[in-house]
């Protein structure tokens, strides 16, 4: 069946099909430990976005950006778009994070989003409005989830930085696959024109549904062709 190949543009691939779950963070919100300032408050919880803190832990540059940003922030919150330090937080991705999982190996890259694929389809069991939210990008609370589910979410941190650490050891690009690949990829695997549309339409869907679509694309690399499974598996950490 052909796909419209507009359909996968429109389904915002960087929320959905993003292996990296940001925490999100309220500025303004946070909780204040005991000690410490707002802003060594606020700069320990971007340490908890995946791989932000490890970053920030080898390159001092980055995290006196980030607490300028911060800082900042508090002064003179952001009225629009995103806050001065979610900023940072895109632009550290783009320039430490992404290039480095794009370069992991096939098996770290596959390990990481295997290690997705079993929380989710964990939360889709025992608590689908926490899955949809791991589907979305945007695990608020997971310190609220069971001891499974954090021993599971402690799990997908690791294997993340692992691909993370791995590529960035390597250096060079792997193969990943582009737009036109990743269509047909899903296209071979057995995704329809409901799954598509299902896609597209991923912001309306109910946590049960949302969770159904996100599993599929997670639990996919172990049934693609061996040339297929690395570059699928770099294209969900790396967008």
């Amino acid at each position: 069946m052909e796909i419209d190949k507009r359909t996968l543009a429109r389904t915002g691939g960087i929320g959905l099909l993003a292996a990296v779950v940001l925490a999100a963070i309220v500025w303004g919100g946070w909780t204040l430990i005991r000690g410490k300032s707002e802003v060594d408050t606020a700069l320990d919880q971007i340490r908890r976005v995946p791989l932000i803190g490890p970053v920030m832990a080898e390159n001092s540059a980055v995290e006196s950006r980030m607490r300028t940003a911060i800082e900042e922030e508090l002064k003179s919150p952001t009225r629009t778009g995103l806050s001065r330090p979610f900023s940072l937080v895109a632009e550290i991705r783009g320039q430490y994070i992404v290039p480095s999982l794009r370069a992991a190996d096939d098996a770290s890259a596959m390990a990481a989003v295997a290690a997705r694929a079993e929380l989710v389809g964990y939360l889709r069991r025992t608590d689908p409005a926490a899955c949809r939210q791991m589907a979305l990008g945007a695990l608020q609370r997971p310190d609220l989830l069971d001891t499974e589910g954090q021993r599971l979410f402690a799990q997908v941190l690791q294997t993340l930085e692992a691909a993370w650490r791995n590529g960035k050891k390597a250096g060079k690009p792997q193969p990943v696959l582009n737009r036109e690949e990743l269509l047909a990829v899903l296209q071979e695997a057995g995704f329809t024109k409901a799954d598509f549309d299902r896609l597209a339409a991923f912001a309306t869907l109910s946590n049960e549904v949302s969770c159904d679509v996100e599993l599929k694309v997670d639990s996919l690399p172990p049934q693609l062709p061996a040339d297929k499974r690395g570059p699928f598996a770099r294209y969900i950490l790396g967008n």
